[in-house]
């Protein structure tokens, strides 16, 4: 699990206001910020220091903001910290500077979570829970915000191309999304006429959706909960889906599967798109997420169904090794093909099981 958060630690420097010595007005600037820049409030504390400096806390739903002052050198030290849109601590931050009128204001931005990075714009991190991380150089930043359900970025790389990340993770590059792709639906290639009633949990970047169509499904259900990742993907990553959510053949459902699955009707095949560390939406223990959502996915399989999923990183040796064992649990002919994926870095394992 990486919990993430982006952190702002602000100066505000030779601030010309008589204001930075009185908690009441300090209060006040803080209040009219918070509800401006649209996080939300909950209570604010202050403390006055003999014979001078002020600090302040304020508890909002996304986390906190704290403030220090230092009326002898006329400056304050802000700090801002919230699991929301960060555009929303740098609008709070504006309107602080605002009252305050500092001469300079100097603004670090820290992802936080597992790792604590200081964040480049001119560079994008995916880390991993196996000790290292990879960097990927942002020639352009094409899109970055929150959904309802996570943070989306969608850059552009001299070597990769455009790039989804999602939650700071790397979903698909425009260089490789073919292998990927390709790994994903080996199963279903290898005998396509079996083939023509299939479902995709996932895969919102519209890869496998695009490759699935050439092998001439009758129909395709595409089940991803975020709809701005397929509004995204269809507006910058073009390469990668073409028109394939405007095929006659394609249903797309914005819902969770688990919810669609309660009234879905059996396929010849489900491709899982899904992460397999879903502690982020869930407050089931990870191996009990998994029985279930795999115990449903059988169910939605016809007689000689076949699942194809993708796994994890090859050095993820502890979700290996349980999915392998739910999976050989539940189904029969399970194997795994492990394929480097150059922008990945690193293997990654794909399953394939059958009812």
């Amino acid at each position: 699990m990486n919990p993430l958060g982006i952190h702002h630690i602000a100066e505000f420097v030779n601030c010309h206001t008589e204001f930075l010595n009185v908690p009441n007005k300090l209060e006040d600037f803080l209040l009219e910020g918070i509800k401006q820049s649209g996080l939300k409030y909950r209570k604010i504390i202050s403390h006055k220091f003999d014979p001078v400096g002020v600090t302040l806390l304020a508890i909002i739903s996304e986390s906190h903001i704290s403030m220090h002052t230092y009326p002898e050198a006329e400056s304050a030290s802000v700090d801002v910290f919230t699991c929301s849109d960060p555009k929303k601590q740098l609008k709070f931050l504006k309107h602080l500077e605002k009252k305050l009128k500092p001469e300079l204001v100097r603004i670090v931005e820290v992802q936080r979570g597992n790792t604590i990075d200081i964040i480049d714009k001119n560079w994008i991190i995916s880390e991993a829970d196996y000790d290292f991380e990879i960097k990927y150089h942002v020639k352009k930043k094409l899109f970055e915000g929150k959904s309802d359900y996570q943070w989306i970025d969608i850059v552009e790389n001299d070597t990769f191309g455009r790039m989804l990340f999602l939650d700071r993770d790397l979903q698909i590059a425009e260089y490789d999304a073919h292998i990927y792709n390709e790994a994903i639906l080996r199963p279903i290639s290898a005998e396509p006429e079996r083939f023509k009633d299939i479902a995709i949990f996932g895969g919102g970047d519209g890869g496998i959706l695009k490759e699935l169509l050439k092998l001439k499904p009758k129909k395709v259900t595409l089940i991803d909960i975020d709809r701005m990742v397929i509004d995204l993907s269809k507006k910058y990553l073009k390469k990668i889906c073409g028109k394939a959510f405007d095929d006659p053949r394609t249903e797309i459902v914005n819902e969770d599967v688990n919810k669609y699955m309660n009234r879905m009707q059996a396929v010849d095949a489900i491709i899982s798109d899904l992460t397999m560390h879903p502690e982020t939406f869930t407050h089931l223990a990870r191996p009990t997420y998994l029985k279930r959502l795999f115990g449903k996915i059988k169910r939605k399989l016809k007689k000689d169904g076949l699942l194809t999923m993708q796994v994890c990183s090859a050095f993820d040796k502890e979700t290996y090794a349980l999915v392998d064992s739910l999976l050989k649990d539940l189904f029969r002919e399970v194997s795994y093909r492990k394929v480097y994926i150059p922008s990945f870095a690193e293997e990654w394992i794909f399953a394939t099981a059958r009812k």
